[in-house]
C-alpha cells in the first residue's frame, strides 16, 4: 500500500508540473500578443539601426500592386505612408522592415487613400507599433471599404491624434541647419462642397475615390519630393494649370506651408500616382517637376496594366524610374544637397 501511494504521488507531482508549466506558457503567449500579434513574431528577429540624422532617408517597399514608403526625416522622426493591401506576407515584411530601422514610434502616419492597397495593412500596423499622428482621409461612410474601418477604428482607439487629410495640413522640423516640411497639396478642404471629398461622398465611384487620394510635398534642405496616392489625370493637371497660372503671373500664391512657396522646380524626386496607370497620365505635370527620380509602385501581373508605358515614357524623359515589381525596395537619400539611390 505505501508503495502504490509513492507512485500516485509521484504521478501527481508530474501532473501539475506538466499543468503549471502549460499554463506559463499560455499567459507568456498572452501577454506577448498584447504588444505584438503572434503571427507577425518573426519580424522581430532582426538587427535594429536607425540611419544618421541630418538627411532625409525614403524607403519605397515592394508590396505588390500597392503601396508603402517609410521617411526616416533629420531630426530621427518618422513617416509612414500608408501600409499595403494587407495581405499577410506584406504586413509582415512592413513591420519587419519597421524593426529593422528600430521604430517603436511611428511619429507621422499618413493613409493616402480609403483603398485597400494603400490602408489594408494599417490596422495591424496600429495595433502592432505606438504611432503620434495619423493623418486619414474624410469620409462620412467609415464602412466605404473594410480596409478602410479597420484602419479607422484602430486608429481612433490608438489614442493618436487624428488629422484630416486635406489643402494646408502638414508639419515641419529641423536637425542643425537642416529643416524640412510636409504638407498636402489635395484633396482640397473637407468643408470645401465642391471638393473631392464632397464629391466622392456624393458619388463614391472609383473615380471619385481615387481623386480623393492624398498628394504631398515633402522638402528638405531645397530639395522636393512630390507624393502622389491615387489620383488620377484630372487632379494633377489641376495641380499643374494652378501651379502654372501662379507663374505666369496669376493672382496670389496657389501653394504655400507655413509662409513658404512651394517651388516646384526643386523636385527631385516624385512617386507616380495610382501605380502608373493610364488613367494618372499627366504630362503637363511631369514637365513643371521634371523630376531627376521618379517610382512606380506596382506588382506583377496586374489587372490594370500598369505601370503604363505611356507614364513610363513621360517620366523617362527626366530620368530613368524605379518600378518595385523590377527594383525591389528602394531607398532614396537626400543629404547635403545630393540625392542617391540604393
Amino acid at each position: 500500500m505505501k508503495k502504490s501511494a509513492k507512485k500516485l504521488t509521484k504521478g501527481a507531482i508530474a501532473a501539475i508540473a506538466t499543468i503549471s508549466a502549460a499554463a506559463t506558457l499560455v499567459c507568456a503567449l498572452f501577454i506577448i500578443n498584447i504588444y505584438f500579434p503572434l503571427k507577425y513574431v518573426s519580424a522581430y528577429f532582426v538587427s535594429a539601426e536607425r540611419s544618421p540624422s541630418d538627411a532625409i532617408y525614403f524607403h519605397f517597399l515592394d508590396v505588390g500592386q500597392a503601396d508603402c514608403a517609410i521617411a526616416e526625416l533629420p531630426d530621427g522622426k518618422v513617416m509612414l505612408i500608408d501600409g499595403g493591401d494587407g495581405t499577410y506576407s506584406n504586413t509582415l515584411k512592413i513591420i519587419k522592415e519597421l524593426n529593422k530601422l528600430d521604430v517603436d514610434t511611428i511619429d507621422y502616419l499618413v493613409c493616402t487613400s480609403v483603398n485597400a492597397e494603400h490602408c489594408g495593412g494599417l490596422a495591424e500596423i496600429i495595433n502592432t507599433k505606438q504611432v503620434s499622428v495619423i493623418y486619414y482621409p474624410y469620409t462620412a461612410n467609415m464602412y466605404i471599404t473594410d480596409e478602410y474601418y479597420d484602419f479607422y477604428v484602430a486608429a481612433k482607439a490608438s489614442g493618436a491624434q487624428m488629422v484630416i487629410s486635406e489643402y494646408g495640413a502638414g508639419a515641419e522640423g529641423s536637425e542643425g541647419d537642416t529643416a524640412y516640411f510636409f504638407t498636402f497639396l489635395s484633396p482640397s478642404v473637407h468643408t470645401n462642397l465642391a471638393g473631392e471629398y464632397q464629391t466622392m461622398a456624393a458619388d463614391p465611384s472609383d473615380e471619385n475615390i481615387n481623386n480623393a487620394s492624398a498628394v504631398l510635398w515633402l522638402e528638405i534642405g531645397g530639395k522636393g519630393i512630390f507624393y502622389a496616392g491615387d489620383v488620377q489625370s484630372a487632379v494633377l493637371d489641376s495641380i499643374a494649370e494652378n501651379y502654372s497660372f501662379y507663374l505666369q503671373g496669376g493672382l496670389g500664391s496657389c501653394y504655400v506651408y507655413g509662409g513658404r512657396e512651394i517651388d516646384f522646380s526643386k523636385c527631385v524626386l516624385y512617386k507616380a500616382a495610382n501605380h502608373g496607370n493610364y488613367d494618372s497620365l499627366s504630362t503637363a505635370l511631369c514637365e513643371l517637376l521634371a523630376p531627376e527620380y521618379s517610382v512606380i509602385s506596382a506588382g506583377e501581373n496586374n489587372a490594370e496594366g500598369c505601370p503604363s508605358v505611356y507614364v513610363t515614357a513621360d517620366l523617362s524623359t527626366y530620368g530613368e524610374p524605379y518600378i518595385t515589381m523590377i527594383a525591389g525596395d528602394i531607398t532614396f537619400t537626400i543629404s547635403g544637397g545630393k540625392t542617391a539611390v540604393s
